[in-house]
């Protein structure tokens, strides 16, 4: 596989589309007209001009959980907030192949694409129980597994759909117990037949030592910009045992400084050190919250920065 460049997912060119819906008709939202498509076009074309090796739709129409809690049955949002109404059931559509699709379009030969998930923990833990509903908490076992039916549905379509690849995003996972919601991460993807990378946004070592255990996920997130005591800890020989690859976090999403070109290249050399040169590259986490510049640069620094490495390593 070599050295892949990727984003995580989100991209900040979600206030195009906020913007066009605003000055929208009644009549033009109920024709159908859809004022993301310029946001989604956008954020794919930043992604290649800044020569990302797989791309996503930079999840611009809402935030990772409200955009599922809309269209899983059993589920609400409701101004940024999101509610478990009643019994959890599969999709009557799929939620997220139209903005893939589009996103496959604007891509066309020139990037790899990849479809996103937000993981059934997450969405779980991250929503409230309304009254009557058959789960006991929010991370009720029953509501796991429900999730993660739901979300299995969701994944088969992204592969239907023509998806390189597919992620998990469960950074929920920095502060529940790791092994009670694995196998329903798992149950998610289960029998998908491209390559799963699991965003665990987890900051202790000693997490991934479950992490490692998961049957159906290939890659594993490692934000080392932001936690680069992982390395110290973290080794490939237990990667490798596991069939487990890295995907390298090696920009801060977090700060406005764009690192140089040099830091972030530090950074993949001492990932190199302990994984190997056969890992996915990444920022930390999603760019959503970022300037839609700044975001721009800090993918263009670690391509450049990847580039450097690949070239010396004589990678193509």
């Amino acid at each position: 596989m070599g050295i892949l460049t990727n984003t995580v997912g989100s991209y900040p060119t979600h206030d195009i589309g906020e913007a066009l819906k605003a000055k929208m008709s009644l009549q033009d939202l109920m024709a159908g007209k859809d004022p993301f498509v310029t946001s989604i076009e956008a954020a794919v074309a930043d992604q290649l001009r800044a020569g990302i090796d797989m791309v996503s739709d930079g999840q611009v129409r809402a935030d990772m959980v409200s955009l599922f809690a809309a269209g899983i049955p059993g589920m609400k949002s409701d101004r940024g907030r999101s509610y478990i109404t009643g019994k959890i059931n599969r999709p009557l559509k799929a939620i997220t192949v139209k903005d893939f699709m589009l996103a496959r379009q604007c891509a066309g030969t020139d990037a790899k694409i990849k479809g996103i998930l937000t993981g059934p923990a997450t969405l779980a833990a991250s929503s409230s129980l309304s009254a009557g509903t058959p789960y006991k908490s929010s991370l009720d076992p029953r509501l796991l597994d429900d999730l993660a039916k739901a979300l299995r549905f969701e994944a088969e379509q992204l592969v239907r759909a023509g998806a390189d690849a597919l992620q998990i995003d469960e950074p929920v996972l920095y502060n529940i117990d790791v092994e009670k919601v694995l196998r329903f991460v798992d149950a998610a993807v289960d029998g998908i037949n491209i390559p799963v990378k699991l965003h665990p946004h987890v900051a202790s070592f000693k997490d991934y030592e479950q992490l490692l255990k998961l049957e159906n996920v290939q890659l594993i997130g490692v934000e080392a910009a932001k936690f680069p005591v992982l390395l110290d800890k973290l080794t490939g020989a237990a990667f490798e045992d596991h069939g487990k690859k890295a995907a390298l976090g090696v920009v801060d999403t977090d700060r406005q400084e764009v690192e140089s070109v040099e830091t972030v290249k530090k950074r993949i050399d001492r990932g190199i050190d302990v994984f190997g040169d056969d890992m996915w590259i990444n920022p930390d986490c999603g760019l959503r919250l970022q300037k839609r510049e700044v975001a721009f640069q800090k993918l263009k620094v670690m391509v450049d920065a990847a580039t450097s490495v690949k070239r010396e390593l004589n990678l193509s």
